[in-house]
């Protein structure tokens, strides 16, 4: 297991008119526009940096040197005090860490809670962790990091392509798809010590990710009886069996927050779409969104009933489907580079996806609700992809 140390050097709703404060026209100016512009002081420059990368990827956040609004860090072993003594932002408060990774996270979720208390922002970075592929070594491998960037851990070192993972539902464990031991695609499991669990293997034909429910199961599509259908099995590939079935190539599927239902991908080859099911077997229901080309649904663990996926219109990019609401939104974002495979983060506003050009692809925090989009991978990670986020459930 190699260990990269990354160390990063470098509110949602307008005031209304009777209750804006004025503090200076620039901090006004940003306030109205839903963004509160942050300056960061702490006695631990290791720690100042990781947090300041971390505050940098919130679409309600800005970093302004100077501005009024400064939050003040001050560390002691494993212990920050976070404060900010600004009229409008005033709070201080105290958080503890495990390591120095987890405290940097916790003291960037304390400035980002103390902050937007009037916009109730949430915690967004300790209860987040993101598995993604990377050709750092040379070949596709599997990976693990935070929203801090300041820990990168590889899990897999087959010197052979490694794809598709997924957390599992505990967090302890990444499924991932190798044909490094038989020439075929398999599914296995990991935890960076040891050789990987085999989960599904001595199978013919396509196999995609596994996806893990809240109960631990594990869903995943496979062509071993033929089309690209949907199957089922226990946590460790125990009792696999066929759930969802038709004419067309099933894959890619998404588990609702309680279970029940399957999110997934669906539709005649060139021509997909997003498409509901019972997690129990049955018919599919097409949801329509608009656009001829969709795939990779995402269920936000947060929000009941609402979903991340990506379409091709011209680039591709992210939409975000209200089934309570029937409505479809694209994710406001101005760049025209192409942004996938995107992922729920724990505060249920934010995602990792992919961003990518003709010749290179990166991991980047998208702000659903602003449409801002931070870079997240460093250069020197190489082509990163497909990202997938465990969050922690309340």
């Amino acid at each position: 297991m190699r260990l990269l140390a990354l160390f990063a050097l470098f509110a949602t709703s307008l005031l209304s008119a009777q209750d804006r404060v004025v503090i200076n026209d620039s901090v006004d100016a940003e306030l109205q526009k839903g963004i509160i512009p942050v300056s960061v002081v702490s006695d631990d420059q290791v720690l100042g940096n990781l947090v300041q990368f971390a505050l940098s990827t919130h679409g309600a956040i800005s970093l302004r040197a100077g501005s009024s609004v400064k939050v003040v860090i001050s560390r002691s072993g494993l212990t920050a005090t976070v404060a900010c003594d600004n009229a409008r932002f005033a709070f201080q408060t105290s958080v503890e860490g495990k390591d120095e990774d987890e405290l940097a996270l916790r003291t960037a979720d304390a400035a980002l809670v103390g902050l937007g208390k009037r916009w109730q922002l949430k915690p967004l970075f300790a209860g987040t962790k993101i598995t993604f592929t990377s050709k750092f070594s040379g070949n596709q491998e599997i990976y693990v990091t935070n929203l801090a960037r300041s820990k990168t851990l590889r899990l897999t070192n087959y010197r052979n392509t490694s794809i598709g993972p997924r957390w599992s539902a505990d967090g302890t464990r990444v499924y991932f798809v190798s044909s490094v031991r038989t020439g075929f695609p398999e599914i296995f499991s990991t935890n960076g010590i040891g050789e990987p669990r085999k989960v599904i293997t001595d199978v013919r034909g396509a196999l995609g990710a596994a996806s893990s429910g809240p109960d631990g199961r594990i869903a995943f599509g496979s062509s071993n009886k033929g089309t690209m259908d949907i199957f089922v099995a226990g946590p460790n590939g125990e009792a696999p069996h066929r759930v969802i079935a038709t004419p067309d190539v099933d894959a890619d599927p998404s588990w609702s927050p309680d279970g029940a239902r399957f999110a997934l991908t669906s539709g005649p080859v060139g021509h997909p779409g997003i498409y509901l099911a019972s997690s129990a077997g049955g018919a599919v229901t097409r949801v329509s969104t608009g656009y001829g080309y969709c795939t990779e649904p995402r269920w936000n663990p947060s929000v009941p009933n609402q979903l991340i996926f990506t379409f091709q219109s011209g680039r591709l990019s992210l939409g975000i489907i209200n089934l309570s609401a029937g409505t479809v939104t694209p994710v406001p974002v101005s760049s025209p580079l192409d942004l996938s495979h995107a992922s729920w983060c724990a505060d249920g506003r934010h995602l990792v996806a992919t961003q990518a050009t003709k010749t290179n692809s990166w991991l980047a925090v998208v702000d659903s609700v602003t449409g801002k989009v931070t870079r997240l991978s460093s250069v020197q990670m190489a082509d990163c992809s497909e990202p997938d986020c465990w969050v922690r459930r309340n």
